[in-house]
């Protein structure tokens, strides 16, 4: 009886640190995929494009995020999760799109054109979420 006491009072305290956690982990992954949109913004303004390898430093922070998402599974029905879900799905739409014209060699100047917008929508959003777990807190 008593360990059972003990094992319930521990897995309390483990799904009180998890969401606690959840904001603050949300909050790094909200800069970096922020940070990173516009990191390749850049480099496709300056002409030099990007190679394959590089790509995969565009890649990565979105499965980071997807990561944190089957983590905090249990956090599904908040309106920030919804939000950030959002918000790297777009995010994944614009490294995809940008990937699909180096692979197919293409001009990426269309591509190029519309990424300050995409960028735009990705920090409006990134705000929205934000704000959404400022009222949660």
């Amino acid at each position: 009886m008593k360990r059972r006491l003990v094992d319930a009072l521990a897995l309390c305290l483990l799904a009180g640190c998890l969401w606690r956690g959840y904001a603050a982990i949300m909050q790094v992954h909200l800069d970096v995929l922020t940070q990173t949109a516009h990191k390749l913004c850049t480099v496709m303004a300056s002409g030099r494009g990007v190679s394959a390898e590089a790509m995969a430093e565009y890649v990565y922070p979105a499965q980071r995020a997807r990561e944190f998402l089957r983590q905090f599974s249990n956090q599904g029905s908040r309106r920030s999760y919804g939000q950030f879900t959002t918000l790297v799905e777009r995010y994944e739409s614009m490294v995809h799109d940008v990937d699909t014209a180096r692979a197919a060699g293409r001009e990426a100047t269309q591509v190029t054109a519309q990424l300050p917008a995409q960028c735009a929508a990705l920090d409006q959003l990134a705000a929205a979420v934000r704000a959404q777990l400022a009222r949660d807190e």
